[in-house]
C-alpha cells in the first residue's frame, strides 16, 4: 500500500489512528495524506477574533484547520521520524464523506484509516458515527479503523468473517492478503453462516478463498452461536487471541445490519482491535 488516507478531526483518537498506520507500515515507503474536513457546522476552537482582522467563519475554520493539520504533522515527525514515510495535508470546505471521495481520487488512496472509541469510549457503541457514515459511502476503498486506547501490536493474528455466499476476486482480497504478508499474520477463517452444512456455491467460495490466501498460514473456524453474531464475534476474537478483525461489507449484508444507527443501540460490539472493511462491489 503505496498512499494510505488518514481522516482526522484532531482528536487523540485520530493521531493514535495515524501513529498505528505509520508503525504497521514502518519498513515500507508510504505516502500518508492527513485530512481534515470542516463545514460552517463545525464549531470554532477559538471564539476570538484577531484583533484588526474580519475574517468570516469559514475562513476561520480555514485556518484552524490547517493550523491543526501543520500541528499533527509536525507531532508525527517527532514521534517517528521515518525516512521511508511521507506526509501530505489536505484541508477540505466540505462534509466528510465528500471530502473523502474527494481525497480518494486526488491521493490515489488504497487505504483509509479512521480513528473510533474502543471500548473505553462514552458510550458503549460499534463505532463513532462519522466512521459508520465513512463504511456506508465509501465503495472503492478499504477502512482500517484504530480503537481510540489501542497501542501498537502487530498483528500476528487476523479474523476474516465471512459467510462464503459471495464469490471473491483478488481485487477484493488484497488488502487482507497485504496485512497477512506485510505482518507475517495468520489468518483465521470465522464462518458466520446460519446453516450447518455449506451448499455447493459456498463450499466453491471456500475453495477459492484458500486459493488465494496461498502460502499464507490459515485455519477455518465455525461460529458457536447462531443466534447472537456479535457476541460470538467478539468471543472469538477473545478466546484465539486476534489482533484485527476483517469483513466483508456487502450490500444489505450483515455489516450492514449491524451498522445500522438503530442496531447501534441495542448491540454492544465492542472490538478493542483493529477493524478491516473491505468494500464489495459486483
Amino acid at each position: 500500500m503505496k498512499n494510505i488516507l488518514i481522516a482526522t478531526d484532531f482528536s487523540n483518537n485520530a493521531y493514535n489512528a495515524l501513529f498505528y498506520a505509520t508503525q504497521l507500515f514502518k519498513n515500507y515507503n508510504c505516502s500518508f495524506h492527513i485530512l481534515n474536513a470542516y463545514t460552517e457546522q463545525t464549531p470554532l476552537k477559538s471564539n476570538c477574533q484577531a484583533a484588526g482582522r474580519n475574517l468570516s467563519l469559514l475562513q476561520q475554520l480555514g485556518e484552524e484547520s490547517m493550523e491543526g493539520l501543520y500541528s499533527f504533522l509536525h507531532r508525527i515527525n517527532l514521534d517517528t521520524g521515518n525516512s521511508n514515510h511521507h506526509f501530505g495535508i489536505h484541508s477540505k470546505n466540505e462534509n466528510l464523506i465528500d471530502a473523502l471521495q474527494q481525497a480518494i481520487k486526488e491521493t490515489n488512496a488504497d487505504l483509509i484509516v479512521m480513528g473510533n472509541k474502543g471500548r473505553t469510549g462514552a458510550k458503549s457503541i460499534f463505532l463513532a458515527s462519522n466512521v459508520i457514515k465513512s463504511i456506508n459511502a465509501i465503495k472503492d476503498c478499504p477502512i482500517l479503523t484504530i480503537p481510540g486506547e489501542k497501542e501498537f501490536v502487530l498483528p500476528k493474528e487476523i479474523a476474516f468473517a465471512t459467510d462464503y455466499k459471495k464469490n471473491y476476486n483478488a481485487k477484493l482480497l488484497q488488502p487482507l492478503l497485504t496485512f497477512a504478508s506485510t505482518c507475517d499474520s495468520s489468518v483465521c477463517i470465522v464462518h458466520i453462516n446460519e446453516e450447518e452444512r455449506l451448499s455447493p456455491v459456498q463450499k466453491s467460495n471456500l475453495y477459492i478463498l484458500r486459493e488465494y490466501l496461498g502460502d499464507i498460514r490459515h485455519s477455518i473456524h465455525w461460529m458457536p452461536d447462531f443466534a447472537n453474531k456479535t457476541r460470538a464475534i467478539t468471543d472469538f476474537i477473545d478466546e484465539l487471541g486476534i489482533d484485527m478483525l476483517t469483513m466483508i461489507h456487502y450490500q444489505h449484508g450483515f455489516l450492514e445490519k449491524l451498522t445500522r444507527e438503530p442496531v447501534l443501540e441495542k448491540v454492544s460490539f465492542n472490538i478493542n482491535i483493529p477493524f478491516l472493511i473491505l468494500p464489495y462491489t459486483d
